[in-house]
Order: structure tokens, then sequence, then C-alpha cells
């Protein structure tokens, strides 16, 4: 850090970019670590007490970004259940914030900010799964991005001799939106958790939901998935609770000590051991930190639960206060134990509620205020705890699909989930948005689903006789670019479509796969938009090394093919052109070629993946 408090960063197109922190004044010393890379930077500040007594820190902002020009466009998105990634445009000229209120990172905006300009962009990202604000400040010939934690008159209590490290803040760049954001997942790349390999899976939820699921239906299923090539079998929410037939999930989360005998009358243990009986592991979906309003844990418990308290005094928030050392000492518990119990595979761990500004009760060992703050830490090191004791074991996060998709949480799990609709449309919408922050090893979707429930855009009817095989190989392909997972009823899915959905796993497993550990995915062109609006021809490129698949869509309404160029080839390098179909062919090409002309597309058809192995 300079002597004027602030770090010259070498940025995109020549540009020197200035980093300053808040000075907060003789007894708060400010300490920065930035994390530097040939296409972006992570930024980490530390606040240390060095007075005799407690220091109330005001509206702590990591970060404050002076980009050295005035931009073209400013870009977002806003977020909300089944509207993950919705596009919006900010004004350049005016003074602008985007924020989360809501206690869920992605539960109002994604914590993401695109600033462009005519040769250079910068893609902002915070580290945190609690609340948030961006605001970008134009000033002369110049513009001013802070990233700061909200409320603004948030204040956290810095105990005297203490240390408190606020959220890192990561910034990719490059000549263009593409290539900063490209830069921005690949900081979150570098940062991610090693984990175990990247599973396949099928899920129980959407077809049964907590009603029609029990060990028969699940066994059925599980023994299907193990024929098909998939490799864990993840019994969803359901099997807690109570026995009555008819329980409601949501009323008894937190009472994971209980079975569903009625659904489940031999026990998690028998289950786990049955499917893994069947060729394929066993994995189990818990809401952790949620407690429902007929949960045993309130009574048995009440001391951990969050409270804030309003003009007409306490109010329960729902959830298990992890700024409490005692309660996430229990809640790490309850998960080591359902571990053991079933030996899972995999964690799906959700977040179904909106905790607000947090829990704010005396005596969980945070101040008033703090309570959101200290229950993320809690979180962090809870799921490092949970992942150094099992390190085969999967951990994906969900959060009513995607409210709460952050960089910060990112370092602490395998894999987050996108939205809890997934059809192709959606969910192709929801990729282009989440492939600017996360790299594909990270990000897990299905393929379109069979609802339970009604949904206008969501009916998938994989029994009947209506689904061609091109609409279905569309489905199925378009969730083949990041972790693969798939929530149907399999034992009544068309013998031909289950044919092919066998082959597709398995050209998941031998030719994509291996390029998820170390890739980027990246859009080539505009993103689509749900309800048949913006691009209705998507295309991806994921890349890792001199490996590349090109993938492309057509989505109703599309007329014809339009040429898809691949980016980043060697010019004079041949490529082995492997159309990864059913009836897939293999070509040679130049890097010039593809780049220029387009790669070859099938006539007819509504999607293809494209390899692309350097010779």
């Amino acid at each position: 850090m300079q002597s004027d408090g602030t770090t010259a960063i070498q940025g995109a197109a020549g540009d020197v970019v200035r980093l300053t922190v808040d000075d907060t004044g003789a007894d708060l010393v400010v300490s920065t670590e930035v994390e530097r890379a040939e296409v972006g930077f992570t930024v980490t500040v530390s606040l240390t007490n060095l007075s005799d007594a407690a220091i109330a820190v005001r509206g702590p902002s990591p970060v404050a970004l002076l980009i050295p020009w005035r931009p073209s466009a400013i870009g977002a998105f806003t977020s909300s259940w089944g509207l993950e990634y919705e596009p919006v445009v900010l004004s350049v000229e005016e003074p602008q914030t985007i924020e989360v209120s809501t206690g869920r990172s992605a539960q109002g905006h994604s914590p993401w900010l695109l600033v462009e300009g005519e040769s250079a962009a910068y893609v902002v990202a915070p580290h945190w799964s609690g609340n948030w604000a961006i605001t970008t400040e134009p000033v002369t010939d110049a513009i001013r991005v802070v990233v700061g934690l909200a409320p603004d008159d948030l204040t956290v209590e810095l105990q005297a001799q203490g240390t408190m490290e606020l959220p890192s803040v990561s910034v990719g760049f490059g000549p263009s939106a593409t290539l900063a954001a490209r830069g921005l997942a690949a900081r979150a790349l570098s940062r991610r958790p090693a984990g175990p390999p990247l599973l396949t899976e099928w899920n129980h939820w959407w077809p049964y939901e907590d009603q029609e699921i029990n060990e028969d239906v699940f066994l059925a299923n599980a023994e299907i998935a193990a024929g098909l090539g998939l490799e864990v079998a993840v019994l969803d929410a359901g099997w807690f609770g109570g026995s009555a037939v008819d329980s409601d999930w949501t009323a008894e989360r937190g009472d994971w000590h209980k079975v569903n005998t009625t659904r489940f009358p031999s026990g998690l243990a028998w289950l786990a051991d049955e499917t893994r009986r069947r060729g394929i592991d066993f994995g189990i979906w818990i809401e952790a930190e949620a407690v429902g309003r007929g949960a045993d844990l309130q009574r048995l418990h009440p001391e951990f639960m969050a409270v804030a308290h309003r003009d007409g005094g306490p109010e329960p928030l729902g959830y298990v206060c992890l700024g409490s050392p005692e309660a996430a000492a229990y809640i790490a518990g309850t998960v080591r134990q359902l571990i053991l119990t079933t030996g899972a595979r995999w964690i799906k761990w959700d977040f179904n509620l909106d905790p607000g500004l947090g829990c704010d009760r005396s005596d969980h060992g945070h101040r008033s205020g703090e309570g959101l703050i200290r229950h993320y830490e809690g979180l962090y090191q809870v799921l490092d705890e949970l992942r150094s004791a099992f390190p085969d074991t999967v951990f994906e996060a969900c959060s009513s699909g995607g409210l709460r998709i952050d960089l910060g949480l990112a370092e602490h799990v395998d894999c987050l989930f996108l939205s809890d609709p997934d059809w192709t449309e959606h969910h192709l919408a929801c990729l282009w948005g989440a492939c600017q922050m996360l790299p594909p090893r990270q990000i897990l979707h299905w393929v379109q689903s069979e609802w339970r429930g009604e949904h206008r855009f969501q009916h998938a009817d994989y029994s009947g006789s209506l689904m061609t095989a091109a609409q279905f190989d569309l489905k199925v392909q378009s969730a083949m670019l990041h972790r693969f997972g798939i929530s149907v009823r399999l034992t009544e899915m068309r013998a031909d479509l289950r044919e092919r959905l066998a082959h597709h796993v398995q050209t998941y497993k031998t030719r994509i796969r291996g390029l998820l550990d170390e890739g980027l995915l990246w859009p080539l062109n505009a993103q689509p938009l749900r309800e048949e609006k913006g691009n209705r021809r998507p295309a991806f490129q994921l890349t890792s090394g001199d490996d590349h698949l090109v993938a492309a869509f057509r989505l109703a309404p599309a007329g014809d093919w339009e040429p898809v160029r691949p980016v980043g080839l060697d010019p004079d390098a041949a490529y082995a052109v492997s159309v990864l179909d059913l009836d897939g062919q293999e070509i040679e090409s130049r890097g010039r070629v593809l780049m220029s002309d387009g790669i070859p597309l099938p006539v007819g058809g509504a999607s293809t993946l494209v390899l692309l192995r350097r010779i």
C-alpha cells in the first residue's frame, strides 16, 4: 500500500486501478492483502484494534476501486425465486447502488457488477453470503466502485487487541465483458475447495416431493439410476420428522434425529446400504440451519434459536444462530452423525428462509446488529470442519434454488445449485449468468425435471409418446456443461429415452467431465431469457487447456442454425472435431477456419455438443 493509502493495480488495457480502504483512525490498523493474477485479483482487508478497549466499526467497506475512465455501460442481475440472473442496465451518469438486505446473498440481486468501457471491462464480486452493497459513483474522468457490507448503519465490535478479516472482494478484468467475467471465474476456480470427484446424481425431489416418496420408490429409481451410469442417489426432503404419511417437511425442519417411519420403516442406515447394494452411492438432503414451526428442536434447545427484537417483542427468525459456538457445534454434530449413519457420499445443504438482519440476542456471543455476520462466519467454519472430516463427500449448497450463490460460500462447498425451476430455457438463462462468476465445476442444475406440482413451463412428460428425441437431447445436453444431475421418474421413463439418457451419461463421464476439473465456461453470444425472449440460439464454450467443448442450442421460436465460432484457438493448429451426439462423427480442421467459419452443426436438431481437441 502506498503512503497515500491507495494500492495501484495494473488492470485491463494498460489501466492502473486504484484500490483504497477506509481511513479508520489511529487505534485501528488496516492491512490489505492483494492476491494478483493475470486477469484479475482478490483483495482481503483486515482490521486490527491496537487499543485496550473494544471499538465499534461502523459500516465496514472492504474495498473501493477507482477505474480511470467513464464507462459506456454498467450491468447487474436481479435475483428472486425462479427469476435468478435477470439482467438489468444501470445508469452511468448518476450514482447507483445494488444491494441485498434479505440476509441471503442472491435474494434481491446477484453479488456481481459489470463496468464496461470501449476497450476494457471490470467485473466485481464480494465473497459474502449475507447482506452486501455495491455502489458506483461517477467522478471526473473515472468511476468509483465501493463494495461494502449492508446496511449502511451496520456496526461491528472489534475487541481490544483483536483482528477482524472483512469479506474478500474479487475483480476480473479484460478487454471485453466476456473476458473480464472469465477472469472473475478464474479467480473463483483458484480459490475453490479441492473436493471429491465430480459425481453424477439422481435426486428424488420434484417428481415425488415429500408426499409420494418412500423407501420402495427411492430404491426402484436408484437401481435404474445405477444402470444408467449415475453415481449417487440423493434422498431429498421428506425423510425426517414425525411419521404421519402427510407430514409437512417445512414444519418439521430441525428434527433431524427423527425418521418418518411410515415412508422409511427400515431406517436410513438400511436404506443407504440397500442403495449401495444396487450399485450406486447414497446421498441425503438437510436444511441444517432451519427450524420449522412444529419442530421439537425449538423446545429442546431454545437457547440456539435466532431471535430479532421488534417493537412487539422478540420474534423467532426460524433458524439456528451459528454465531453461538454451542449452536454451531450442535449443527456440525448433527450433520456428522447423519453422514456416519448413512455413509452419505453427498450432502445437499439447503436454506429456505430470509434471515434479514439476523439474530440480535445478547447471549450468543455477538452484539446486536452483528448476528448475521457471526452466523455466516459460523456457517463457513462448520462447513470447513465437515469437509475436512469427510473429504470424500460432496457438499452442495442450495437456497430456495439459487438465492445464496456467492463467491464466499463457493470457497466452502463443492458446488452451488442454480435454481429450483430447471426447464431448459430458464436453465440456460441462469447458466449464462452463473458462468460469469463461477467455474463450471461449482455449478449444478438438473435436466428439466418432472414436477409433481403445477408450473406452466415445467411440464416434461418422459413417459408419454409426444416427446421427440431432439427435444429430449436438448433437455439433457443443456445440463452437461457443469456438474450433472437429474430429477425425474426413472421408473416410468420411455425405454428409448432411457437408452438415450444412458448414452448421454456415458458421454458426459468419458468426454466432458474431465474438462470441468480446471476448465472455464463462458457464453459465445447474448443471454437467452425466459418466456421466449432474448437470444434463441445460445452457445457456450468450455475450455480446459488445449481442449474445448462448444455447445449450441436452438430454443423456440428459433429459425435455422447460425454459425457458432469458438474463440481462443491456435489459428495454425489442427483440431480433431468430434460431434458428441448419438451418431457422432469426427473431422479435422484448422483453428483459424473454425474461428472464422464456425463449427459444423447438425442438420435439424435442437442441440449439439462438439469437442475440439488440439492434435
